[in-house]
């Protein structure tokens, strides 16, 4: 096999990671989240039937009877763990109540903030400051209060399909009507539960079962989460890397070489409809790990080491390296088949996103960032 470092044109080989990150780029934007990072429903069934339901049949049933469902299915211990997206309606409710807390703080704080004002008022009559500040309390107030009420009267419009009778409230009160949405939101999500066991019980008999629920807010709380995951993980990379190399540009190659494999990884989500969730992430996190193990030893040989031509190195780790993602990629595809085939999702998806990465770390790892170890070292010896 010719050594392609060997070319005088080695350098063009960069065009391929570039390429392929803009590419990512584009796609992106289209990654959707699954119910663990969006909100959802995750119910656990115990049955004997288990290993003679067809998991595909059982989610048309479901996505069927239960719109916007967006069903998934996975065998667990004794049963089924089925996963759904949270009721539209009920989110919007969730969501507007959110709001209406807010704004009740707001109005809590004002009415303080009125009542401190109105009683120095009293040792201080006219003066100017203190009546500006219980206008502005007054405002706060008003525009609170309208707050509450536009939230909750949206929200229970949102949930009425599920409430047997319009519930009644003093929208004087803003304790109150929070407290009558809250109490709604619990008896509509009730009715949902209701209405999901009582789909999967016509489809697969159970008596046992689990009910759990997120929400979109805390959904986002663990997106967000996983995110500064990612981002510690990469801080740290880039500080072990730098104190190995103790040098900026090999230290800068190699962490952008890990990002570009994530981002092609993210790209390949986005293009083949892999949704981002806790099984993804900790996809991505495995990713980083192959990632930095061969860009380390792609720089490690070509700057560290002295025998034969740094082409030769080059070439060397690069035998070395395809060997090594040859093999990863020989596991994960076998795992991808096999989880396809028994309809695992979580293995399906995280097999998905680890091939991707890697598929993208034989272009990054070989035609960038070893092209770029590699200019930077022919580049520093003729300096010498």
């Amino acid at each position: 096999m010719r050594n392609i470092y060997e070319s005088k044109n080695y350098k063009r080989y960069a065009i391929i990671p570039i390429a392929l990150l803009l590419i990512s780029l584009v796609f992106i934007p289209h990654i959707q989240l699954d119910s663990s990072l969006r909100g959802g429903v995750t119910i656990t069934i115990q049955t004997s039937s288990a290993g003679s339901i067809d998991q595909r049949a059982l989610v048309s049933y479901i996505n069927s009877n239960i719109p916007g469902a967006q069903a998934t299915v996975a065998k667990a211990t004794g049963g089924l763990s089925i996963t759904l997206a949270n009721n539209q309606s009920i989110s919007s409710a969730q969501t507007r109540l959110t709001s209406a807390y807010s704004a009740y703080s707001t109005y809590s704080a004002a009415v303080v903030q009125q009542a401190v004002a109105n009683d120095s008022l009293k040792s201080s009559p006219g003066n100017s400051t203190l009546i500006a500040e219980i206008s502005a309390a007054q405002k706060n107030i008003s525009a609170s209060m309208a707050s509450i009420k536009d939230n909750v009267s949206a929200g229970l419009a949102s949930i009425s399909p599920f409430l047997k009778a319009k519930p009644s409230y003093n929208d004087s009160k803003p304790s109150q009507m929070i407290s009558v949405l809250q109490g709604s939101i619990a008896n509509a999500s009730a009715a949902y539960e209701s209405k999901v066991i009582s789909v999967l019980k016509s489809k697969v008999p159970f008596t046992t079962y689990s009910y759990n629920e997120v929400t979109p807010t805390l959904g986002s709380f663990f997106l967000g989460q996983m995110f500064n995951i990612i981002i510690y993980a990469f801080i740290l990379v880039a500080i072990i890397v730098f104190f190995i190399f103790r040098t900026a540009i090999p230290s800068i190659a190699v962490v952008f070489g890990a990002a570009n494999d994530i981002l092609i990884a993210l790209g390949a989500m986005g293009a083949f409809g892999i949704p981002m969730g806790t099984a993804t992430i900790g996809g991505l996190l495995m990713l980083i790990g192959y990632a930095i193990d061969t860009e380390l030893l792609s720089s490690i040989r070509i700057l560290k080491r002295s025998e034969e031509t740094p082409e030769s190195r080059a070439f060397g780790s690069m035998k070395t390296g395809l060997t090594m993602t040859s093999t990863a990629i020989i596991v994960f595809s076998a795992l991808f088949v096999i989880s396809y085939i028994a309809f695992i999702p979580t293995y399906f998806e995280i097999a998905g996103v680890v091939l991707a990465g890697l598929i993208g770390d034989i272009f990054t790892t070989w035609f960038g960032n070893t092209v770029f170890v590699l200019w930077y070292k022919k580049k520093r010896d003729v300096l010498r």
